[in-house]
């Protein structure tokens, strides 16, 4: 936190408990650390009573006691105000980021005086700072009214924007050595993303929908990404947003920074400056490593001499700032900042360079760049970031991150407003319309029905031809039992007068309730079918019962009035006999019999009479 430095055993365990490593003042101000593996060494930077860069040993597992007072400034009096620190633990060097007078990227060595500005042309507040040496590399962030993601040898050469979409205040970095990426920590906007080593490839990876609060500071380890946010909680989170942000419960009031120490982090590598003799330091680059010498000195065969920086060895003398310095030949001549060039850096490569307003800067690799305004790109800023960008009527506007961002008609969609409504919406239609409220309706084909034409009509057949009516959209199904019908499905077509047609849960059969008055016995009938030879049949001879339901309980089927009698399963057709054939409808249009009851036991075999029961015709 502000002043403690506790370690905890990876992975994290609350049970397990912490190791005090070290306290510094009660007004200072921890704002980052690093590690020394090799050299078994942690280093940190303060702000505040006194700001600097320090470090002290990492105890043994043997040893109980901590080395009190072995904490050592580097580079003391150098040293303004830090932001970030990073260790190269191939060659022992310290980077770190500072916001004294001149904004700069600085390196020092772990002991000793040595220490140079490395970079000091920065279009911003440079803010954390992580060193690759594995590639002699490293990344630092840059905020301000364009905030960025730089990248340089270690050496200060090659340097380039790695990143610049996207991004409001970047505080944190970290490198997954493993899979060739850095990952940022954005508090303002509440993001976790990373970029391939190479520039391509940014992604978001962590937002607030998966917890995340203003994430700070940064370290990655395995899959996982450890890190503090604004609030000073500590959190843990998959580093592909697989899972949501797990926090984790230090102990520590105002926590602000989180590393992961782990050997595999920091392999072993061969020191190219060990074969090197500098006069000065040695700075790692991806080719190998260079010497360098301190601010106001120069490299001549392999030393640093003093140079005269006001221009009076140099005829005619260096402008703009240009310094004179002797090259390896021992030719004096001016070198100029990366904005001019020419013999006395006469010329000025920022004049009339950016168009609209846009900021010139030079670069170390020959071209100036431009930063441009909210609402304008290109190399020169020369294009509106809206030219030609909404289609169909759209109107764009310009987020903040200088990214066009359009509203569409009402009839359009999409990041361009390149599609119609109709061309998603609906399925089987291009053509729809926009009701007055906003609602898509769509125009479906004779063929289809629902919200979004998603329906086939001809679904209704099971399988059976389908005949369509372009002009009214009806449907016919040639159903398998001859049937002509809007729907083959069972209850299709199948109750008459208005009885209502249900499905046996248990057979699957239809059934009708007629709705009629109960019945002098007190029952409801209705008409069952019989399958005979995939045939509906109709069975309304009074010596056949078998089709009388009980509503009560209508799973619960009659039987025949005479066992010994059988159907013939190759005659499927209609049985009736004519004397209950003919039927009345009342006013409920419910089927009775003209003959009561009585009659027609008349009519029937007298050992019949004891088993007629009422039975719908």
């Amino acid at each position: 936190n502000d002043t403690e430095i506790r370690s905890f055993v990876y992975p994290f365990n609350q049970s397990h408990g912490h190791k005090f490593l070290t306290r510094i003042e009660d007004n200072a101000r921890i704002i980052g650390m690093d590690a020394l593996l090799h050299q078994q060494k942690f280093i940190w930077a303060t702000q505040f009573n006194p700001g600097g860069l320090f470090y002290k040993e990492i105890l043994d597992k043997s040893q109980s006691k901590t080395n009190v007072g072995n904490i050592v400034s580097i580079s003391k009096g150098v040293v303004g105000k830090p932001r970030d620190v990073s260790a190269d633990w191939i060659t022992g060097n310290i980077y770190w980021t500072d916001h004294s007078r001149i904004y700069s990227i600085n390196v020092g060595q772990l002991r000793g005086p040595n220490c140079t500005r490395l970079i000091t042309d920065i279009a911003g507040e440079p803010y954390a700072i992580a060193v690759n040496p594995a590639r002699g590399m490293m990344y630092w962030t840059v905020i301000g009214d364009h905030s960025h993601i730089e990248e340089s040898a270690m050496d200060g050469s090659m340097r380039r924007i790695l990143l610049e979409k996207n991004l409001r205040r970047p505080t944190g970095l970290a490198i997954d050595y493993f899979n060739q990426r850095l990952y940022w920590a954005d508090p303002e906007l509440s993001e976790i993303g990373s970029v391939r080593l190479d520039g391509s490839d940014p992604l978001v990876a962590i937002r607030d929908r998966h917890g995340i609060s203003q994430p700070y500071r940064i370290d990655i380890f395995e899959d996982y990404i450890y890190g503090t946010g604004l609030k000073h909680e500590v959190f843990k989170v998959h580093k592909y947003g697989k899972q949501p942000v797990e926090f984790l419960h230090l102990g520590l009031e105002k926590t602000t920074n989180v590393m992961i120490s782990h050997r595999y982090k920091q392999q072993d590598a061969v020191n190219p400056c060990l074969r090197m003799n500098c006069d000065f330091m040695c700075l790692l680059n991806p080719m190998g490593a260079t010497c360098t010498c301190p601010e106001g000195k120069v490299l001549i065969n392999g030393s640093c001499s003093d140079v005269n920086i006001s221009g009076e060895l140099c005829r005619p003398p260096c402008e703009n700032g240009g310094r004179c310095l002797a090259n390896e030949k021992g030719d004096w001549r001016c070198y100029c900042w990366p904005d001019f060039s020419g013999e006395r850096c006469e010329v000025n490569h920022c004049t009339d360079y950016c168009f609209n307003g846009g900021t010139c800067m030079g670069s170390p690799l020959g071209k100036p760049t431009c930063r441009c305004p909210v609402g304008f790109t290109g190399p020169f800023c020369e294009k509106r970031v809206c030219d030609y960008y909404c289609l169909n009527g759209g109107t764009c506007d310009v987020s903040l991150g200088n990214q066009p961002v359009c509203r569409c008609m009402a009839e359009y969609t999409g990041d361009r407003c390149l599609y119609h409504i109709c061309h998603h919406y609906c399925v089987n239609s291009k053509a729809c319309t926009l009701s007055s409220s906003g609602h898509v309706e769509c125009v479906c084909p004779a063929k289809y029905e629902g919200n979004k034409c998603e329906v086939d009509k001809c679904l209704r057949c099971h399988g059976a031809p389908c005949l369509v009516n372009d002009d009214t959209g009806d449907v016919v199904c040639n159903c398998t039992n001859g049937r002509m019908a809007p729907s083959c499905q069972l209850c299709d077509g199948y109750c008459y007068n208005g009885g209502t047609c249900h499905l046996d849960p248990d057979t699957n059969l239809p059934f009708c309730h007629s709705g009629c008055p109960p019945s002098p016995r007190g029952k409801r009938v209705t008409r069952q079918p019989m399958t005979n030879g995939g045939i509906n049949v109709e069975i309304g001879n009074p010596s056949y019962n078998m089709y009388e339901v009980d509503h009560d309980n209508h799973a619960d089927a009659g039987s025949l009035l005479r066992p010994n009698f059988t159907l013939d399963p190759h005659k499927p057709m209609n049985y009736s006999n004519p004397v209950y054939a003919k039927i009345y409808l009342d006013g409920q249009n419910c089927r009775k019999p003209v003959i009561n009851i009585d009659e027609r036991r008349e009519l029937l075999p007298k050992k019949l009479e004891g088993t007629i029961r009422e039975t719908a015709a």
